[in-house]
């Protein structure tokens, strides 16, 4: 069984959203997108937990934007063989495919309904089915130790159950071994000096009240006093190779309590029922491989579709394409970038993914994305962000280095997710014979063409922009690399003048370069030769010391790519300037 896509109209900042799922999928988006407001529509379908409290909605869970009056979550399912699910829902599914559906309309009773078409839905009595299908949800405050004292009983009478009758006879002689060194012990600790003379006054004013107290005497015991029960009560600690321990820090106790919760999962499982399962931010508390291992732990070990939300770059970081799913604001709204049902989307990772790491994975969680070719460019326009009030965190949005000229896979990759992007490359200029080989234009037409740009060419530019991808320049071309350069903004292609280094060298920055690299005969071209030896840490050195210089550029061209992604990001979110 695969739910395979998700329907939500009406309902808190969804409108009307298709979601589409695979056997594992990550949810990813920023803060607020709605990624728990997805995973809650799915509960009002399939959690028991749940209850029918929770299924009347309040007046703030429907839609505020479009004024709706209605909430509608429609599951669709697929690919249904498990007899426990044919013999519930029967005449409901049809070639294995079943749709599920709740509605709530304001100030009247929730209705579900079942059917294998939208054609053949019928309204079902009670969520009956969910003793067949349901779901389990692990949400973002896991406690432990509440979890523990919930499901404890459960999880050690679900093991017992297991037990062959060779195992309950062996446990039960080990429980009578156990009550005898459990008397032993009551009987030592009663006869310490300190404990019998701290109860010694306790036991007299009790039996001055009755005459019952004589010979009831209160003591202080290890615990329990009956072995069956203290094993009913055990707690739980960690196990090392000097003894159990206290349990450890937030992140121990999350694994703890997400393995936990696995192996109740399994002994839970059976023939009659199938679950699926939703666990929000697994990441808490871990430090990054084990944020990475713990996503592949939950995806391999459940055995069941597992759906998975997350903040984490480790984690994106080992889903496929078709199982990554964006969540993004347009228009007030959340819409949905869902992998499974994308070509683009895949088509897109799979010429991303072998360049796919933590750093670049950070995509995923952008509002905008500003492409730069290396590790300089990320240094310098970081420090001129802030150097002039622009603060990219807030904004959430990121520089990333393609390391090269590499820009496509970045760009179709943001394109498919609906992320706003800039990018910025050298105005590449080589000399080829007598002829002029126009190498960086030629870059940013090719990117035009292959990731399918939407290009409003300047009526100048019309015919030189649609010869360029030749391999011979147009002698009409030659004269018209400044033209070229103005209209590519359009796109978001920022191309320099020349490269990062002429270009800040000829800019108001020249005069605190040359006393930054003690270039006392202002030659242009010493400066520069410095400039791009070592780049990387030559440009930290340089805003290390000059930070405060970069106010100077607040005007500059070099700015404008800074400034355009701003804006982008600000249209996408409805940014509000607080």
């Amino acid at each position: 069984m695969l739910i395979y896509r998700v329907n939500i109209k009406g309902f808190r900042n969804y409108e009307d959203v298709d979601v589409y799922l695979n056997s594992s999928s990550l949810i990813i988006g920023s803060n607020n997108v709605g990624k728990t407001n997805f995973i809650y529509a799915l509960r009002l379908l399939f959690d028991r937990n749940l209850s029918e409290n929770d299924l009347d909605l309040l007046d703030s869970d429907f839609n505020a934007y479009s004024h709706s009056d209605k909430v509608e979550i429609t599951a669709y399912l697929k690919d249904i063989n498990e007899e426990c699910l044919l013999s519930e829902f029967k005449g409901n599914i049809n070639e294995g495919k079943l749709i599920l559906k709740y509605t709530k309309e304001k100030n009247q009773d929730y209705i579900l309904q079942a059917g294998f078409s939208e054609d053949t839905m019928q309204e079902l009595k009670s969520r009956s089915y969910l003793r067949r299908l349901s779901m389990q949800y692990v949400d973002t405050n896991r406690n432990l130790y509440k979890y523990l004292r919930k499901e404890r009983q459960n999880l050690l009478l679900n093991s017992q159950e297991l037990l062959s009758e060779e195992q309950k006879n062996d446990d039960k002689t080990k429980t009578i071994e156990i009550q005898k060194n459990l008397n032993s012990i009551n009987e030592k600790i009663s006869s310490l000096n300190y404990i019998k003379n701290a109860l010694e006054n306790v036991n007299k004013e009790l039996s001055s009240l009755s005459v019952e107290n004589e010979d009831q005497n209160i003591q202080f015991v290890a615990g329990h006093n009956d072995a069956e029960k203290m094993l009913s009560d055990v707690a739980l600690s960690y196990s090392s190779e000097e003894g159990p321990l206290t349990l450890g820090g937030d992140g121990r106790n999350n694994q703890i309590y997400l393995a936990t919760w696995r192996a109740r999962q399994e002994l839970k499982a059976g023939p009659d029922h199938v679950t699926f399962y939703a666990i929000e931010e697994p990441e808490a508390h871990l430090h990054l491989h084990q944020q990475r291992k713990l996503a592949q732990y939950l995806t391999k070990s459940l055995k069941g579709q597992v759906i998975v939300t997350s903040h984490s770059p480790q984690i994106a970081e080992i889903f496929k394409a078709e199982n990554i799913v964006r969540l993004y604001f347009h228009n007030k709204y959340t819409e949905a970038a869902s992998g499974p049902n994308d070509a683009q989307i895949k088509n897109s990772f799979n010429a991303f993914n072998y360049r796919l790491n933590t750093l670049s994975a950070e995509v995923f969680f952008s509002y905008g994305v500003f492409l730069v070719e290396g590790v300089s460019e990320v240094i310098f326009y970081k420090a001129l962000a802030k150097e002039n009030g622009i603060d990219l965190d807030r904004l959430n949005i990121s520089i990333l280095a393609v390391e090269g000229i590499g820009f496509k896979p970045y760009i179709n990759i943001c394109n498919a997710l609906s992320i706003p992007w800039v990018l910025r490359t050298d105005n590449d200029i080589f000399k080829n014979r007598e002829e002029k080989y126009y190498a960086g234009i030629k870059r940013a037409v090719g990117i035009i063409k292959e990731c399918k740009l939407d290009y409003k060419k300047p009526s100048e530019c019309d015919k030189a922009c649609e010869k360029w991808h030749c391999d011979t320049i147009p002698n009409d071309i030659k004269n018209n690399n400044e033209a070229m350069r103005k209209s590519l903004k359009n796109i978001g292609i920022y191309m320099a003048k020349v490269d990062l280094e002429n270009d800040i060298a000829n800019s108001n920055l020249s005069e605190a370069l040359y006393a930054h690299y003690c270039i006392f005969d202002k030659d242009l071209k010493s400066l520069v030769s410095k400039m791009q030896k070592s780049k990387a840490k030559n440009m930290f050195d340089f805003v290390e010391e000059m930070h405060s210089k970069l106010q100077m550029l607040n005007d500059d061209e070099l700015i404008e790519p800074i400034d355009s992604i701003v804006t982008k990001v600000k249209s996408q979110v409805q940014y509000n300037g607080k």
